[in-house]
């Protein structure tokens, strides 16, 4: 009888060990996959974070070729503008600091 009692012990230890051994079986197939799941998730946003950086690089840059090439045409009008302007005009704005840095003139 302590032998029948001893080998339905040892029967249902080894069911144990055996169950044991399948869920850690099926435990690591599941990491596993949730891995895999998330290296695919990981690698997909990695790719939209590059795109969404590529497309505001270019919007970024276009905005700013549009500003520059804007106030190239500004400055480029303000120096025509400069440049038109009669003598005596520019007598008249520059006559007061002549008078400052030219020896000899009474202030």
């Amino acid at each position: 009888m302590e032998k029948d009692l001893l080998q339905a012990v040892i029967k249902v230890e080894s069911e144990i060990q055996q169950s044991i051994e399948s869920e850690r079986k099926k435990a690591a197939e599941w990491l596993e996959s949730v891995r895999v799941s998330l290296s695919r998730e990981l690698e997909t946003q990695k790719q939209k974070l590059e795109e969404e950086y590529a497309r505001s690089l270019e919007t970024t840059c276009s905005e700013c070729e549009l500003k520059a090439t804007k106030e190239i045409a500004d400055v480029n009008l303000m120096a025509d503008h400069l440049q038109n302007l009669p003598d005596e005009i520019l007598q008249d704005v520059l006559k007061p600091f002549l008078l400052e840095i030219l020896p000899g003139k009474e202030r």
